[in-house]
């Protein structure tokens, strides 16, 4: 699917979406070709409770979550500099 087909099949919802066709433009945008919902929500904690479970689990995934009102998902990637324990 795409972002557009998602916010059509889920209107006025908070969503967790994997990416599973992605890539990072010269902006440091992530363009998100092709995500997989992975359910709904009617409100963002619940929403980041399922996200931080799955993260937990499967860091390695490319999870997010975002309200369908959004016209574009809109992702900013951020260099991160130091040591992660």
């Amino acid at each position: 699917m795409n972002w557009e087909d998602v916010r059509q099949a889920f209107p006025k919802h908070w969503v967790l979406i994997e990416a599973t066709g992605a890539y990072t433009n010269g902006q440091s945008e992530r363009i998100l070709e092709e995500i997989t919902p992975l359910k709904k929500f009617s409100n963002s904690p619940e929403a980041m409770r399922a996200y931080q479970e799955i993260h937990r689990e499967e860091p390695n995934r490319e999870l997010y979550v975002l309200h369908t009102s959004r016209k574009r998902p809109n992702i900013i990637e951020k260099k991160r500099v130091g040591v992660r324990r």
